[in-house]
């Protein structure tokens, strides 16, 4: 698909169809639906949603980490995203040549999520899952006091 605005639709619709069997208000044996869940995101896509949102020049894991993003706050960044198109995306400063072709997918998942699960915003959480395994290992070590 050659569209860029086609092309998200069609990866936001594919990424809904994978999780599908997923969904949290399927068993609602599982979970609370008058609550609503909480999702953090890792590092790469959501750090980058973050870091644009903010309108960073250049990142800043200090502003970025912790960052609370609503689904509205990641759809202006999407949207700046397709207006920007393939090529511009890749001049943005907050994304870069080597992200820019894979933001749009990730940023697919992101507003899918954000979409059809019952949350309203995204914690960004710039010290990935590798890391927290690290700093889970090193403590167990007692390399930390």
């Amino acid at each position: 698909v050659e569209d860029d605005n086609a092309r998200f639709a069609l990866m936001s619709c594919d990424f809904e169809q994978k999780i599908e069997n997923f969904l949290p208000y399927l068993d609602d044996s599982e979970i609370n639906l008058n609550k609503e869940l909480q999702i953090i995101g890792t590092s790469g896509t959501v750090t980058t949603l973050g870091a644009v949102h903010l309108g960073l020049r250049r990142y800043d894991r200090l502003k970025v980490d912790g960052l609370n993003l609503s689904s509205m706050d990641i759809d202006r960044v999407i949207k700046r995203f397709l207006k920007l198109g393939p090529e511009g995306r890749k001049k943005e400063p907050g994304i870069g040549r080597d992200r820019a072709e894979l933001i749009m997918s990730g940023s697919a998942i992101m507003q899918t999520l954000l979409r059809i699960w019952p949350a309203k915003s995204m914690k960004v959480a710039d010290r990935g899952l590798r890391e927290g395994i690290l700093y889970s290992l090193m403590s167990a070590d007692k390399h930390f006091q």
